[in-house]
């Protein structure tokens, strides 16, 4: 089977070792790479897939930890078909899009749409700006040296670096969920013009627009009267300075995009519990207690704030106690009330977590088991975790049929 375009993501565990003690530690890792879109002008870059690898590996040791790679245990390519969106002819407005006025569809009946949707932002129009004749006069005052018409999402990044005054972000509609689907989110955003487009599309044509409102797109999901929309999560906001101070956080992040079970398959749509590691007992933790008191505050709200602070709680103490079933490694809890709370708990949890870190770094050898725990392990069916079937191969190693007769 072949495909034009594929998302390619590597998968890799391997096993870290560092000294304590004298005694050799052992942990496993487990990363995943960034996906990278592979298509006739995207090669698949392998030393992306390298430096993405190696940062992953720097980061488990970015705290000081000391592991050292040891061996890959496993190495796995996913390797999934995707089909690139692009702009192609005009494409009608849809009735929910075009009653709420925000875009301008230039109807071009070419390929040039993106061209057209980038012109009529940067030289609006009052009067006939869906019209293509309105902007022959800017024609061929753009970049596109490299990249062809259709213009694909994946060509954008190289746009923006070709003309270095203009900014992109691409939306498109989600009917299944109602809503918008980020496609691609401009990281320049620095750049003195920026466009938002909407891509519109069906099964055989796409089309792009020109953004003239953006939080009215999608600003109807609110009950606010006026909606502040953020380009990057397509969250809503009730004010702009709401929104000024998510921006710098939501800007760390990719945007997000939401992936739904296939509804024709019953066990891909049951919700699981997986994470059967987080079942066993740990053999230590923390039980932490603070105490306050509550100070009026004399901060000023903003005059658009919904709500005001009143009081604010201060710390005067903690209680921190070592649970474990260890006897040889209980100890009281440590009680402290009085100056700089914070910075004394820190310093306790920081020295709980170095005592714990020994104590559990110590290699003791696996007891016996008895004979009735070997007679449940032989005659077991099911995983004692998860309950999911053993696998018929290492039934036979359990009966101690493991000859292959």
């Amino acid at each position: 089977m072949y495909f034009r375009s594929v998302r390619i993501v590597a998968r890799t565990s391997a096993e870290f070792v560092r000294e304590v003690d004298e005694d050799i530690q052992h942990i496993d890792g487990h990363f995943t790479t960034h996906p990278q879109l592979v298509a006739a002008g995207h090669d698949f870059g392998i030393e992306q897939l390298r430096a993405d690898l190696d940062s992953r590996v720097e980061n488990l040791n970015a705290r000081g930890s000391g592991f050292t790679l040891e061996s890959v245990t496993e190495f796995m390519m996913v390797i999934t078909q995707y089909r690139p969106l692009s702009g192609s002819s005009y494409f009608q407005t849809p009735p929910s899009i075009l009653k709420k006025k925000v875009i301008i569809n230039v109807m071009n009946h070419d390929t040039r749409c993106f061209e057209y949707a980038i012109l009529s932002c940067l030289y609006p129009l009052k009067s006939n700006p869906t019209r293509t004749c309105s902007y022959t006069k800017y024609l061929n005052t753009l970049n596109f040296d490299g990249i062809s018409f259709p213009v694909q999402v994946k060509d954008i990044p190289k746009f923006e670096k070709q003309n270095p005054g203009i900014s992109v972000n691409v939306i498109s509609l989600d009917p299944e969920n109602k809503g918008f689907c980020v496609e691609y989110l401009s990281p320049e955003r620095q750049h003195f013009h920026h466009v938002n487009l909407l891509l519109l599309h069906d099964t055989n044509t796409q089309h792009y627009t020109w953004i003239t409102n953006f939080s009215r797109l999608p600003g109807d999901r609110t009950n606010h009267h006026t909606a502040f929309v953020c380009n990057s999560c397509l969250n809503v906001f009730s004010s702009q300075r709401v929104l000024d101070s998510h921006i710098p956080d939501c800007l760390r992040h990719m945007p997000p995009h939401v992936t739904y079970p296939n509804p024709q398959n019953p066990e891909e749509s049951k919700l699981k519990f997986k994470d059967h590691h987080k079942e066993h007992p740990l053999k230590s933790y923390l039980v932490c207690n603070f105490e306050s008191f509550l100070t009026p505050t004399t901060n000023v709200p903003a005059p658009d704030a919904k709500t005001r602070v009143v009081d604010e709680h201060n710390v005067s103490g903690f209680c921190c106690y070592r649970v474990t079933d260890l006897l040889q490694h209980q100890s009281p809890p440590t009680v402290y009330s009085g100056p700089d709370v914070m910075t004394r708990f820190y310093e306790h949890v920081t020295s709980e977590s170095e005592t714990i870190s020994k104590i559990l770094s110590q290699q003791i050898p696996l007891s016996l088991m008895t004979g009735e725990e070997w007679r449940r392990h032989r005659m077991a069916t099911a995983c004692a975790n998860c309950n999911c079937p053993l696998h018929h191969p290492v039934m036979e190693l359990y009966n101690g049929n493991s000859s292959g007769k």
